[in-house]
């Protein structure tokens, strides 16, 4: 790493070199304001005869493999000396309209010259801001370019087209962004008010030699992103992925549709698109060599800098397909994605059960058809340990299916054979009954794990919710049930309300919950049990009801009971029926049904769902 203080002038003092500016830097950003300010700042110091007038830094990395921007040839008008601009680019697109700006103004006040004052030849170097050459006699050619432009076979961005034009080759281009070229007539607005025959030739001058940058020129690009908060054209932190891109489509020619839409980079909030392209990039550590690098950007951007292979690449954009339609917005249109396997995503996601993703994407890339089950074994397996055990172990059960050399290893590069669905639901049934470990004599699994239960509302809402589900049906796919019922807790009805004395024990316990609409579940809060009885009575009917205005004990209905009964469109809320049979409700009838809940699930998660 090498950084000094140098006149602006020494960035361009040498022929045959040019400066790229990677594809994982976003398009030029500067409001035309912006660069007003920075000359404003110049001609404001020259005047005073200041000492110095700092521009910033300037980062950048050699660029071994130059032919990626020329022909190779020995006719190749490419200057063999490139440069990466890991930051600086705003800076340096402006120095350079800035030097054609003000060589366009010296051609104005020339022609105009002797009757003006002006003295012609003074100011040199004002080409090398915008434009360089392979040799002191060679094609000249854009000093600033971006990836994907090629000195031989020409230039694709917008940049490149202004500077090629700068240069004399080609008119000034047409139909560029509109950013560039504004900030380019702002300038030379600036420079044809502001400078004149008097003052041009002391504000070129100063500009070339007392204007200094701190140019840093890092052995490598691991140690520049390393010393430096790598920064993308908006002045935000750059993520791995978008490094990624930039050395795959050098090297391969490839573009990243896929990702750019899970990112989705105009409608995200940046620190979402950091998280998303670290989570993505973490994740396909695992699944594809069982790797798992810290969630930091040099860790990250090692992993990807050792794939830059086509197949790597594919399966990366099958993942942020996954990433996207499956995990983030559940909108996968195949047909094994049906609602059960959405809202077991969306189970998982509300439960904050991430380390499951790789495994998830593991079956997404090599056995799609087996997600939905796998899905659902997982989803079994994780309720079953949450409710009675520590998760601290579980860690470790993941991972051991993404372990190089591990028995159980599944990983796409080194790994064995994928499990079929029976067999990671064995692995799982095996990992479930390790923990639940020795039974005492005629004790059996369930036994013991109901005995171990912590299962508590208030600690444990999105399982808590599952099991009220799966007791209405078997199934997490109820017709009651919304497109998103996971993280929102007005639909859970405490059968005795939790803010009605005398409070039971085990008033946030399964067995004192159940399912309600929400407008029928708010208006039945802190109702008497009698009166809450008759309510599930009828709520529970088959057929279709007038509802009462009055209980029994002379209480009105409330309104939301009743516009529910009245509409034709409700549906019977059967669930309701069995716990309607209770002659009385307290901390006895709560532990009996908890008892009862309990057993159901575990017939329906342990005995269906991890025997698939």
């Amino acid at each position: 790493m090498k950084a000094e203080a140098i006149p602006l002038m020494e960035l361009y003092n040498t022929s045959n070199k040019a400066y790229v500016i990677p594809s994982y830097q976003r398009p030029f950003a500067w409001e035309p304001r912006k660069a007003e300010e920075l000359l404003e700042a110049v001609l404001e110091d020259a005047e005073a005869n200041a000492k110095l007038t700092s521009l910033g830094t300037l980062l950048f990395c050699k660029i071994v493999d130059t032919d990626l921007f020329g022909n190779g040839t020995a006719l190749t008008i490419s200057p063999a000396n490139l440069w990466e601009v890991v930051d600086g680019q705003q800076r340096l697109t402006v120095f350079s309209i800035i030097g054609y700006a003000l060589q366009e103004h010296l051609k104005a006040l020339t022609a105009a010259s002797p009757a003006n004052g002006f003295i012609p030849g003074a100011v040199v170097d004002l080409e090398s801001l915008f434009e360089t050459s392979r040799s002191k006699k060679g094609t000249a050619v854009p000093v600033l370019i971006r990836d994907g432009d090629n000195f031989d076979s020409g230039y694709t961005s917008d940049l490149a087209k202004i500077l090629n034009a700068f240069a004399g080759h080609t008119p000034l281009p047409g139909g560029v962004g509109p950013r560039l070229m504004t900030t380019y007539y702002e300038i030379k607005r600036w420079v044809d008010n502001n400078l004149n025959a008097s003052n041009f030739t002391s504000f070129c001058t100063y500009f070339l030699t007392k204007c200094q940058v701190v140019q840093v020129i890092a052995d490598d690009e691991d140690s520049a992103f390393t010393m430096f908060e790598p920064l993308n054209s908006t002045s935000e932190p750059l993520t791995a992925f978008e490094v990624y891109r930039s050395k795959a489509v050098r090297s391969l020619n490839v573009q990243f549709p896929e990702a750019e839409l899970l990112l989705a980079y105009e409608k995200t909030k940046r620190d979402e698109v950091i998280k998303r392209s670290n989570d993505l990039i973490f994740t396909m550590a695992q699944t594809y060599s069982g790797l798992r690098p810290r969630i930091h950007f040099v860790p990250l951007k090692h992993y990807l800098d050792n794939n830059v292979t086509l197949a790597f690449v594919s399966s990366f954009e099958e993942a942020a397909v996954f990433y996207r339609t499956i995990w983030l917005e559940q909108t996968a249109t195949d047909l094994w994605f049906d609602d059960e396997a959405k809202n077991c995503v969306r189970f998982l996601k509300a439960a904050k059960h991430e380390i499951v993703i790789p495994l998830l994407l593991r079956y997404y890339l090599g056995q799609r058809i087996d997600l939905g089950k796998v899905l659902k074994v997982v989803v079994a397996f994780f309720a079953l340990w949450r409710t009675a055990y520590p998760t601290n172990a579980l860690p470790s059960i993941y991972r051991n299916l993404f372990t190089p050399n591990h028995a159980d290893d599944m990983s796409v590069v080194s790994g064995n054979a994928l499990k079929s669905p029976q067999a990671l639901a064995s692995y799982f049934r095996s990992s479930l009954l390790g923990k639940i470990g020795a039974l005492a004599a005629g004790q059996t699994e369930q036994q013991k794990w109901e005995s171990e239960q912590t299962l508590n509302y208030e600690d444990l809402k999105v399982v808590s919710k599952l099991f009220i589900f799966l007791d209405m049906g078997g199934s997490i796919k109820a017709n009651l049930v919304t497109t998103e019922p996971w993280t929102s807790g007005d639909d859970v009805e405490h059968i005795h309300a939790a803010s009605l004395a005398p409070i039971p024990a085990g008033v946030q316990q399964i067995g004192n919950l159940t399912f309600l609409p929400s407008t029928v579940n708010r208006s039945l809060q802190a109702t008497p049990w009698n009166d809450k009885r008759e309510a599930y009575i009828w709520l529970a009917a088959t057929t279709v009801m007038k509802s009462p205005t009055h209980y029994t004990s002379g209480n009105p209905v409330p309104k939301g009971v009743q516009d529910y009964l009245n509409s034709p469109q409700t549906l019977s809320l059967a669930h309701l029926g069995p716990i309607a049979n209770y002659t009385t409700w307290g901390d006895a009838e709560i532990q009996q049904r908890t008892a009862t809940l309990l057993g159901r699930v575990w017939n329906i998660l342990y005995t269906g769902w991890l025997h698939p």
